[in-house]
């Protein structure tokens, strides 16, 4: 697990308590609930990925720290494959304080799983159309790694990329500071590609790679012309990538090649093509569908 998850699952999940009126829950005052201990499970009610271990460690300290302890068992780990009807975790403790855990816990740990599986499946689309694009390739050459964007809800981004991580892709950017990505209005604003580049250099440390959005096969020259790192061929059909591939090849330079652009599982396979180093998509965070998990109280 990664450090500090746990702490702003922490802050997540406390805000959604609060949200929810914790002190105001007159169902389980007026059920007569009291301290009665009960024990229930999560259901996965229908294919996915579990990405929740921090939420769920989250919401373990914060029973505590309520006075009300709560006693999760994981069955998984996170990462893991969730088929319909597995019994995902176990948990225990007074019933009103677990009903009241119950919907901020399985909004984030859904959010979270929908993350993880939106990932998953365009990842292993992506292998396998590489193995059959490029058929029997030489040692060392790997599938594009498939990546997230910044396209993220304020206070989510770091569990977002982590449960990206959790479906086998990776981040680009994490933020502003992870790397220079110069984008069509940061070209506009600046005058130019060439210009642009030089600027950057000139302020960025040493070790951040200069990453270039192209538009076209024209901008790309003008990219490989002013040395890149990095270039991300914006909204490029498949045919314009292996054209840009060649460009890059024949300039003799190691350039970083990124697609992106309306990347979705039904086209990803299209540019999982040789030469191509990193697809990356908006819609690993931006427009998941949530798995459906379901919380039952033993009878």
């Amino acid at each position: 697990m990664y450090h500090g998850f746990t702490e702003l699952s922490k802050r997540l999940m406390r805000q959604g308590l609060e949200d929810d009126g914790l002190a105001w829950d007159f169902t389980s005052i007026g059920s007569g609930l009291g301290s009665r201990k009960i024990s229930a499970k999560i259901i996965a009610k229908g294919p996915g990925i579990w990405a929740a271990d921090p939420i769920v460690a989250a919401a373990e300290l914060l029973s505590h720290e309520f006075g009300s302890p709560l006693k999760f068992q994981v069955g998984v780990k996170d990462g893991a494959q969730l088929k319909k009807g597995q019994t995902v975790l176990s948990l225990s403790g007074e019933a009103a304080t677990l009903l009241a855990f119950e919907r901020p816990l399985l909004n984030l740990a859904s959010y979270l799983g929908g993350i993880a599986h939106q990932t998953r499946e365009l990842v292993d689309q992506t292998e396998k159309a590489f193995r059959k694009n490029i058929g029997r390739a030489p040692a060392g050459i790997t599938p594009p790694r498939v990546t997230s964007t910044r396209k993220t809800l304020p206070g989510y981004r770091d569990l977002a990329v982590y449960a990206v991580h959790c479906g086998g892709g990776h981040p680009h950017r994490v933020s502003l500071s992870g790397g220079v990505l110069i984008k069509e209005n940061h070209i506009a604003a600046a005058g130019g590609i060439a210009k642009a580049i030089r600027g950057c250099r000139l302020v960025s440390p040493h070790g951040l790679k200069i990453e270039v959005e192209v538009r076209n096969l024209a901008e790309l020259d003008q990219a490989i012309e002013s040395h890149a790192d990095a270039v991300l061929l914006d909204n490029f059909t498949p045919d314009l990538v292996k054209s840009a591939v060649k460009k890059i090849e024949k300039s003799g330079q190691k350039i970083i090649v990124e697609v992106s652009g309306g990347i979705s599982l039904s086209n990803i396979g299209d540019y999982a093509l040789p030469g191509v180093h990193v697809i990356s998509s908006g819609s690993l965070t931006h427009s998941v569908k949530a798995i459906d998990l379901s919380l039952l109280v033993d009878d």
